[in-house]
């Protein structure tokens, strides 16, 4: 009998540079690819129970829709349920006799803990489950250190790797997968009713080709990577920075495609300050991977990583915590981040900086809450570097400082000095 595999997708809605599908189609196995949204519908504990802007989820479901075509051409579709994967992933492995799950390792708790459950409800049925690294730029077997060895601060990691930086070479779309046929219901997304914001610097669309079209353009086409690291902290338009933050937080594109295809433009092109700020930043992500993996649920914490005594008695005050969700905290440059964020589903990294610090140290709250709306909100929701930088932020994270405090006055005039970008959403 032909063994059959259950690809269990993840944050890894691609079929390209996918470790975890190379090694199915590998082992001659027939697929049958899965993704359960075990996300209960925008429901967060926050104050004020403030309305969740749909963005982040229509990115979601429009990459899910993208890979359920990309699974019909080679006739099959892409299963999609809603639940609990420990209870059906081995419903689904019984009802088609599926012999072993692949899956793409994550490092997060809430990954790990779905993967424990869903291991421990296999083993019973002698079904294994086979776990690969899809998501990190370094392989973690290409590491020149044991995890318990992970450096707490980010520039000793960075030249530690750098001084011997190594990135597998990626995947290729597989020429031939086998598949079986199944009679699950057909993907049919209901997407949140979202209206598009012609001011907005991502407007764009979920999918692996989407990802794809959008690497290629910034460095090929537009040529905007010779310049990134002089554009990075703008403030308007789709081209200030990359913009890749979308897709790498679905999986759509991989942070390996993204490095190779910057050695190739320094190859072809140019290497200079941009080229490198671009790998740089890939590391900062690959660190906050590396350090919610060594350090677990203490990165949830209110005390963070640091494990320092509370510096103040962080608020919770849902007046405070509206008025900045809605960008109506008075401070103008605040504002103007905070509403696009609402009205898009997106902020610069400038933006991201000073609307944490302003929450955190002007306002004295729980950074948790804001790290809480961020991941509701934020169509680039990462969750290793989304609470790697609030807790940076917050002074408990990776940071010998613990005053992380931005000027938001000098912030404005730096990188808003006419003003333009507060009008643009404010007036």
């Amino acid at each position: 009998m032909t063994q059959r595999i259950m690809l269990w997708y993840r944050n890894d809605l691609r079929v390209a540079d996918h470790e975890a599908l190379h090694n199915a189609v590998g082992e001659g196995a027939q697929i049958l690819p899965v993704y359960i949204d075990s996300c209960a519908p925008d429901r967060y504990e926050l104050p004020g129970n403030p309305d969740i802007p749909g963005f982040r989820r229509k990115f979601r479901l429009e990459s899910l829709r993208a890979l359920d075509q990309q699974w019909r051409d080679w006739n099959s579709a892409l299963v999609v349920k809603t639940g609990e994967p420990e209870q059906i992933i081995p419903l689904l492995c019984a009802k088609y006799q599926i012999n072993a799950v692949f899956h793409n390792a994550e490092a997060s708790h809430d990954e790990a803990r779905q993967y424990a459950q869903v291991a421990h409800q296999l083993q019973g049925a002698h079904i294994s489950c086979s776990v690969f690294h899809g998501a990190p730029l370094i392989h973690p077997d290409d590491l020149p250190f044991e995890l318990r060895d992970l450096p707490d601060i980010f520039t000793q990691y960075r030249k530690i790797v750098e001084a011997r930086l190594f990135v597998r070479a990626c995947f290729p779309i597989p020429t031939a997968v086998q598949v079986f046929p199944h009679d699950e219901a057909p993907f049919e997304p209901d997407f949140p009713e979202t209206i598009a914001d012609a001011r907005s610097a991502l407007p764009c669309h979920g999918g692996e080709s989407a990802g794809q079209t959008r690497l290629h353009d910034y460095l090929w086409k537009s040529d905007l990577l010779r310049t990134y690291k002089d554009t990075r902290n703008g403030l308007i338009g789709t081209d200030y920075s990359s913009k890749f933050s979308a897709w790498l937080a679905s999986g759509c594109i991989t942070p390996r495609q993204v490095f190779h295809e910057v050695r190739r433009y320094e190859s072809e092109r140019v290497a200079n300050d941009s080229t490198y700020w671009m790998i740089f930043e890939l590391l900062w992500r690959d660190y906050f991977r590396l350090v919610m993996e060594k350090f677990g649920t203490a990165m949830f914490s209110l005390d963070g990583i640091s494990r320092r005594s509370t510096r103040r008695s962080w608020g919770r005050d849902s007046a405070d915590f509206q008025a900045w969700v809605s960008g109506k905290t008075g401070n103008r440059f605040i504002d103007a981040n905070m509403r696009e964020l609402l009205l898009t589903g997106f902020m610069s990294n400038r933006g991201r900086q000073n609307v944490a610090s302003y929450f955190v140290h002007e306002l004295g709250l729980d950074w948790r809450l804001g790290a809480q709306y961020f991941e509701a909100a934020l169509v680039d929701y990462d969750v290793y570097s989304n609470w790697g930088n609030w807790a940076y932020l917050a002074g408990v994270g990776n940071d010998p400082r613990e005053n992380r405090q931005f000027n938001i006055t000098r912030q404005a005039n730096t990188y808003d000095p006419t003003g333009s970008y507060q009008k643009l959403w404010l007036d």
